[in-house]
């Protein structure tokens, strides 16, 4: 049977085509050709809903139509007082309406989903898939990158925890790579290290977006909601005994867990806007193991209330906090003025809307935006007044670890 990649590769030079990757985890979902595309953030939820049709819900697949694409960090401020940010080579926001998709399991296989005319053109390109020979070597070059700029960024927000200012900011770093190649290469590469939420999506000819997310935004199923925000990390160990040293580290550790603590509590403020009340309750932090980092997360579960749908919860909670801090809008006045750059769709949310309602968005980090002949990634820590700007370091090169092997040379 043909896997993903081999199908994908047929068009992923195609402007507008998604793949959304759950192969670590679940269905993947395959689309091109879009009818509708938004671009313009201004009242995004709004634009996104009217492309979605209410129709029932399916049983054989996630998704055959409805919106594929991204929310960017730079479309916050349209739904929350969060600092504006500036331009970047991909739009702040990219939400196409499509009228079907390859879906895949690996114990269900291909299932075609769509209007007759999508179901036509899914089975000729599953006829015409093949399996693909594994992507070469990375050959991009990274221009010179500071430390000493991120770790006095860290000591900075210390000085502002310490005044009372706010309680934790996240701080990011941004890493510029020339002559990164082919991006559907780059992501064969990348998702050679998998993670639950995968995505390639091609904007339009010259730009192209990654993403090998560990982080669940928002996921809707009927009226449930669930967050899964991850805060804490440690790197992966040479051997299963360094691995068990460096969870039961992250597990104990004061500071990850005041983090995380943090977060839970902005998230559950941020649905209880769209929740039935009382229904909102957070379950137990738990631990995860990728294949360069192990994370600490915390699922937070809630019920819709009448009148509300997947948007209205997207709205409600974006930006995701788990990337800006607490509190929301204060964090993001600081990162506003520490960082030298525009995370642009970094720190966003990539994902589906599929008619009928259901909805799953990732958050997006560990993304990689390819325009041109370069590409950027950014990476960043939540910083509490407990950080030290050496750690902090340590934890950002740990987290870039699968972009650099899918994008730089060695």
């Amino acid at each position: 049977m043909i896997d993903p990649a081999g199908v994908m590769a047929l068009v992923a030079d195609r402007p507008g085509s998604v793949w959304l990757d759950g192969a670590a985890h679940g269905w993947s979902i395959l689309s091109w050709d879009p009818t509708d595309v938004v671009t313009d953030p201004r009242g995004w939820p709004e634009r996104g809903r009217a492309m979605v049709r209410r129709t029932a819900r399916g049983n054989d697949a996630p998704f055959s139509g409805g919106v594929l694409g991204y929310a960017g960090y730079g479309a916050g401020p349209e739904v929350a007082p969060v600092a504006p940010s500036g331009d970047t080579p991909e739009p702040a926001v990219w939400l196409g309406r499509y009228d079907g998709a390859l879906c895949w399991h690996a114990d269900r296989g291909w299932v075609p989903a769509g209007t007759p005319g999508f179901r036509a053109d899914a089975a000729r390109l599953l006829a015409a898939g093949r399996r693909l020979d594994p992507p070469g070597p990375a050959m991009g070059r990274t221009r010179p990158i500071s430390r000493e700029r991120f770790e006095d960024g860290v000591r900075a927000i210390r000085e502002l925890l310490l005044a009372g200012d706010c309680y934790q900011v996240d701080l990011t770093r941004v890493v510029h790579v020339d002559a990164p190649g082919d991006p559907f290469a780059a992501y064969l590469r990348l998702r050679a290290a998998p993670a639950p939420y995968g995505a390639f999506v091609r904007v339009s000819p010259a730009t192209v977006v990654l993403s090998n997310s560990p982080e669940l935004f928002l996921e809707v199923r009927g009226k449930e909601i669930v967050s899964v925000p991850i805060k804490g990390t440690r790197p992966r160990g040479a051997t299963p005994a360094e691995d068990g040293a460096l969870l039961a580290a992250l597990e104990r550790d004061p500071k990850d867990r005041a983090e995380l603590t943090m977060i839970v509590d902005l998230v559950r403020n941020d649905l209880s806007q769209v929740a039935v009340p009382g229904t909102v309750r957070a379950r137990s932090r738990t631990l995860s193991t990728h294949p360069t980092v192990h994370h600490a997360s915390w699922p937070v579960h809630a019920t819709l209330a009448p009148g509300k749908d997947a948007w209205d919860a997207l709205a409600a909670a974006f930006p995701p906090g788990s990337v800006i801090g607490a509190p929301k809008v204060r964090a993001s006045l600081r990162i506003a003025e520490l960082e030298p750059e525009p995370r642009g769709v970094y720190c966003g949310a990539v994902g589906y809307a599929a008619d009928g309602g259901d909805a799953t968005f990732s958050v997006a980090i560990r993304v990689a935006v390819f325009h041109g002949d370069a590409a950027r990634y950014h990476v960043g820590c939540g910083i509490v007044v407990g950080s030290d700007p050496a750690h902090e370091w340590a934890e950002s090169v740990a987290k870039e670890r699968a972009l650099r092997d899918a994008l730089v040379a060695r």
